[in-house]
C-alpha cells in the first residue's frame, strides 16, 4: 500500500475497533429489529408508489395525488444528510427510538384522518422521514469492525429489497384491503422498541460541537435542487446553486464545519462518491422502463407486472445478503467491477432483447438489477472505512445526497425521453436507446473505477485484513 493511500485509509482501522466489544454485542442483538425497523419505514414508501392515484381518486383529489409520493421522496433527499450527521452528535438510541415513535404516530394519525387528503400527505410525510434506513448503517459503520461491517452492510441492503417486495405486494391488494388499511402498517414498529431501547448503544464520547447551520444549508440545498428535478423550474435550480456557495463559504469561515478538510481530501471517500453517483444515474428509471415494456409492447396487466418486478426484487434479496461474503471473499474493488460488469451485460443486452419475448427483457432486468444490488455493500464500505468513526454518520448521510440526488437527474433524463414519444411507433427504438445510455453510463463507471483504484492505490480486501 502507498503512502497515500495509508494517510487516507488510517482511519478505518478505528471505527468498529473502537468500540468496546460490549457495545459490538449489544448491536448484533439489535440488528434483527433494526432490520425490521428498516423494512417498516419503507414498505409504505413503496406501496404508495402503486396506490397514490386510488387514494387521490377516492378523495377526489386526483391531479394532486402524485404529491403523496413526490413529496415524501422531496423530504427523504432533504433531510438524509442531515439525519446521519445527527449520528456523529446524538446518540442513536435517542435518533431511533424517537423516529420509531414518530413513525407509530404518524402511520394512526393518517388512518384517523384518511378521510383528509392533506391530513394523510402530512402523515405520509412524516412515516417517510421518521426512520431513515440509512441511519442503521450509520450504526453498523459506527460500531462493528471492519471484517464483520460487509457482510451487515449486505443485510441492511436485503432488508432494503424485503421492503421493495412487501411493499408492491401490499400495494397490489389495493382492491381488496381498503388503502387507509395500508397507512397502519409501520405501526407494527411499536413492538420493536423494548429492543431497540436495551441494544441500541448511546454515545459514550463528548462529540464535535454540531455545526447546525452547515446542516440547515446543505439541506435545503439539496431539497431545492430535488424539487427542480420533479418540477423543473429555473428559480429552483438558482436557489440551490446560491445556497450551495453560500454552505462552501460558510465551510471555509467554520470553526467546526460539516464537511473537514480531511473528508475533502480523502481519495478513497470522494472517489468511491463520484462512482456511486454514476453506477445510480438510471436506478429509479429501471421500475418505469420495465413497465412501459411489459404495458406497450407485450400488453401485460400491471398485477402481472407486478409480481415479476417482486420475484424480480426476491432475487436481489438473496443477492444483497450474499454481498458481504462476496467482498471478504475477492475484495471490494472487484467486487465493484464484477457489480458493474453485470450491469453492463444487463442493460446492453435489453437493448438487444426488447422483441425477444418479455421473459428475455425480465432475465436482463435481473442481471443489471443484481450488478446494482451488488454495488452497494463494497461502495459503502470503502467510503466510510476511509473516515474517522467520528465522521462517518456525515459520510453516510453525503452518500445517501449522492444516490438520491443522482437518480433523480437519471430519472429527468428518461422523463424526457418518455415524452418525446411514449406510445408511438418509435416506442422500442427508443427505450432501446435509453438502454444503450444506461450501458455507456455502466462502462464509464468502470473505467472510473479503474482510475479510482489506481489513483488511490487502495488494494482490495483480502479475507486476512
Amino acid at each position: 500500500m502507498t503512502e497515500g493511500a495509508r494517510a487516507a485509509s488510517g482511519p478505518a482501522s478505528e471505527g468498529g475497533e473502537g468500540a468496546s466489544d460490549q457495545q459490538r454485542r449489544k448491536v448484533k442483538r439489535a440488528l434483527p429489529a433494526l432490520f425490521a425497523l428498516g423494512i417498516f419505514g419503507h414498505i409504505i414508501f413503496q406501496s404508495f408508489n402503486l396506490v397514490y392515484q386510488n387514494v387521490g381518486e377516492s378523495l377526489h383529489m386526483l391531479p394532486e395525488a402524485s404529491l403523496l409520493v413526490s413529496l415524501p421522496g422531496v423530504a427523504l433527499a432533504a433531510v438524509c444528510m442531515f439525519y446521519d450527521t445527527l449520528c456523529d452528535y446524538v446518540s442513536p438510541r435517542t435518533i431511533v427510538c424517537v423516529g420509531t415513535l414518530v413513525l407509530v404516530a404518524s402511520s394512526i394519525g393518517g388512518f384517523l384522518g384518511a378521510g383528509n387528503f392533506w391530513v394523510v400527505l402530512v402523515c405520509r410525510i412524516f412515516q417517510t422521514i421518521a426512520v431513515h434506513a440509512s441511519v442503521v448503517l450509520v450504526i453498523l459503520v459506527k460500531y462493528l469492525p471492519k471484517k464483520d461491517r460487509g457482510i451487515y452492510i449486505g443485510f441492511n441492503n436485503a432488508a432494503y429489497f424485503v421492503s421493495v417486495v412487501l411493499g408492491m405486494l401490499l400495494g397490489g391488494q389495493i382492491d381488496f384491503i381498503p388503502w387507509k388499511y395500508i397507512l397502519l402498517v409501520p405501526a407494527l414498529s411499536i413492538f420493536l422498541l423494548p429492543v431497540l431501547l436495551k441494544d441500541v448503544p448511546k454515545l459514550e464520547v463528548r462529540p464535535e460541537p454540531f455545526d447546525g447551520l452547515g446542516a440547515t444549508l446543505f439541506t435545503v440545498c439539496v431539497a431545492f435542487l430535488t424539487i427542480f428535478f420533479t418540477y423543473e423550474k429555473t428559480w429552483l435550480l438558482l436557489a440551490s446553486c446560491i445556497l450551495f456557495a453560500v454552505f462552501v463559504v460558510w465551510m471555509k469561515k467554520s470553526k467546526n464545519p460539516l464537511l473537514t478538510r480531511p473528508m475533502v481530501k480523502s481519495r478513497p471517500f470522494m472517489g468511491t462518491l463520484f462512482i456511486l453517483f454514476l453506477t445510480f444515474f438510471f436506478q429509479y428509471a429501471a421500475i418505469p422502463i420495465y413497465k412501459a415494456i411489459g404495458k406497450h409492447v407485450y400488453h401485460q396487466h400491471l398485477e402481472s407486472i407486478s409480481w415479476l418486478l417482486a420475484a424480480v426484487y426476491l432475487i436481489c434479496v438473496a443477492a444483497a445478503s450474499l454481498s458481504g461474503a462476496l467482498c471478504k471473499k475477492i475484495g471490494d474493488w472487484w467486487a465493484i467491477l464484477l457489480s458493474l460488469g453485470l450491469m453492463l451485460l444487463g442493460f446492453a443486452a435489453s437493448a438487444l432483447a426488447i422483441r425477444a419475448g418479455f421473459a428475455a427483457v425480465t432475465a436482463f432486468m435481473i442481471v443489471y438489477e443484481v450488478g446494482l444490488t451488488l454495488v452497494y455493500t463494497p461502495i459503502y464500505d470503502i467510503a466510510t472505512s476511509a473516515l474517522r468513526e467520528s465522521q462517518r454518520g456525515r459520510g453516510v448521510g453525503i452518500a445517501h445526497v449522492a444516490m438520491n440526488v443522482s437518480p433523480a437527474l437519471g430519472i429527468a433524463v428518461y422523463s424526457a425521453v418518455e415524452k418525446s414519444g411514449m406510445g408511438s411507433a418509435e416506442l422500442v427504438p427508443r427505450l432501446s436507446m435509453v438502454f444503450w445510455l444506461m450501458a455507456a453510463l455502466s462502462a464509464l463507471s468502470i473505467i472510473c473505477t479503474f482510475g479510482v483504484y489506481k489513483f488511490v492505490g487502495h488494494p482490495a480486501r483480502t479475507p486476512n485484513q
